[in-house]
């Protein structure tokens, strides 16, 4: 795994089969001092990440093939220190408390989300994934 010689700035992973809401984040992140890593799908984002070591992870809940909470775990089990952040349009209070424990996420956001709630938990998941904070 290497990171990224070509900027100090923290690296974001995206994660989302929905074109349009990873064109938003990348909107939304554009002026936000990070570097960021889209992917449509669980697989592809693995394969991201045996290349890169990112300091944080938003991936949606709902997604062909392997879903947010089975990708967070892979995610878990590859790079530990990474802060994981699941987003999901669906508000069903028991999958999102087992995809807390599966992946062991850190942060929680229901879409459509609010810019300035998720800007916030990603500054602060930068801040403890930067500290080394216990998570």
């Amino acid at each position: 795994m290497s990171a990224t010689p070509e900027t100090t700035k923290p690296l974001v992973l995206c994660v989302d089969d929905e074109s349009n809401i990873l064109k938003a984040l990348q909107r939304l992140f554009i002026h936000q001092g990070v570097q960021l890593l889209l992917a449509d799908s669980g697989a592809k984002a693995l394969e991201l990440m045996q290349q890169h070591r990112v300091n944080l992870i938003i991936s949606d809940m709902r997604m062909p093939g392997m879903s947010g909470a089975e990708f967070l775990a892979r995610a878990e089990q590859l790079q530990p220190d990474a802060y994981r952040i699941l987003m999901s349009g669906y508000s069903d209070v028991a999958s999102t408390a087992s995809a807390k424990n599966l992946g062991k996420i850190h942060h929680y956001i229901q879409k459509p989300w609010d810019n300035q709630q998720l800007l916030a938990a990603v500054a602060e998941g930068l801040a403890q994934s930067s500290s080394g904070t216990p998570k």
